[in-house]
C-alpha cells in the first residue's frame, strides 16, 4: 500500500534480536563451531574499577542453565556466545529480507535505511554477561545510515542516538525543528 500511494512514507521495523533469551532458528546455529568460540579474556572487574561500574545484576544468570552466582563454566560460556551470534546471524537474515524486499518493489534507490542497536551487551568480559554497565561493551551500539546519496564511508567520532532524528531532517531535506538535543550527522 505504502509504494502504490506515491506519497513519501516512514517505515519502523524492530528486531528483538540479539536479545536474551538467545532463541534463532537451528540454521544459524550451525553456522558456528562452539568449541572455536573465544572467550572473553579478561572475566575480573580491572583492577582499581571503581565499586560504582560494578553491576550485581547480570541479565543472563536469570535463564535456566545459567548459575544464579559465582562462576559461568567454560561451557555454558561458550553456549552463551554460540547463542548470542546465532541471533545476530538470525537478524542479519531478517535485515537482508528486508532489503531483498525494497529491491524486488523498486524502492531501494530512494529509500534511506538506518540500522542501529539501543545497547551493547557484555559477553563474559569483567565476568559480566548483559548489559546495565557504563562499559564500552554496554554503551557502544551499531549504526548504519545507507543509501543517503553519498558515498559510502566509516566515521570514528563519537555520536549520539539522540542524532537520529536531526541527520534523517537533514538528508531527506526536511526543517529540523528547534529545541532538539542531537545534531545531525551528516556532516561526518
Amino acid at each position: 500500500q505504502l509504494k502504490d500511494s506515491k506519497d513519501p512514507f516512514f517505515l519502523a521495523l524492530g528486531f528483538q534480536k540479539p536479545h536474551l533469551p538467545f532463541v534463532a532458528p537451528k540454521k544459524y546455529w550451525d553456522l558456528y563451531d562452539r568449541e572455536q568460540l573465544s572467550l572473553a579474556p579478561f572475566q575480573k572487574y580491572p583492577e582499581g574499577a571503581p565499586k560504582c561500574a560494578q553491576t550485581e545484576y547480570i541479565e543472563a544468570r536469570t535463564y535456566s542453565g545459567v548459575p544464579n552466582a559465582g562462576q559461568i563454566s567454560e561451557a555454558t560460556q561458550r553456549e552463551l556466545i554460540h547463542g548470542y551470534l546465532a541471533c545476530v546471524s538470525y537478524v542479519d537474515a531478517q535485515v537482508g529480507k528486508v532489503l531483498n524486499k525494497l529491491e524486488a518493489l523498486g524502492l531501494a534507490e530512494d529509500t534511506l535505511v538506518v540500522l542501529w542497536g539501543d545497547h551493547g551487551f557484555h559477553l563474559g568480559d569483567k565476568a559480566i554477561w548483559g548489559k546495565h554497565t557504563n562499559y564500552e561493551e554496554s554503551t557502544r551500539v551499531p549504526l548504519i545510515i545507507a543509501n543517503t546519496g553519498t558515498p559510502p564511508g566509516k566515521s570514528t567520532s563519537p555520536v549520539n542516538l539522540v542524532d537520529l532524528f536531526p541527520t534523517l531532517c537533514e538528508i531527506m531535506g526536511l526543517e529540523t525543528p528547534n529545541g532538539l538535543d542531537g545534531k545531525s550527522l551528516a556532516p561526518i
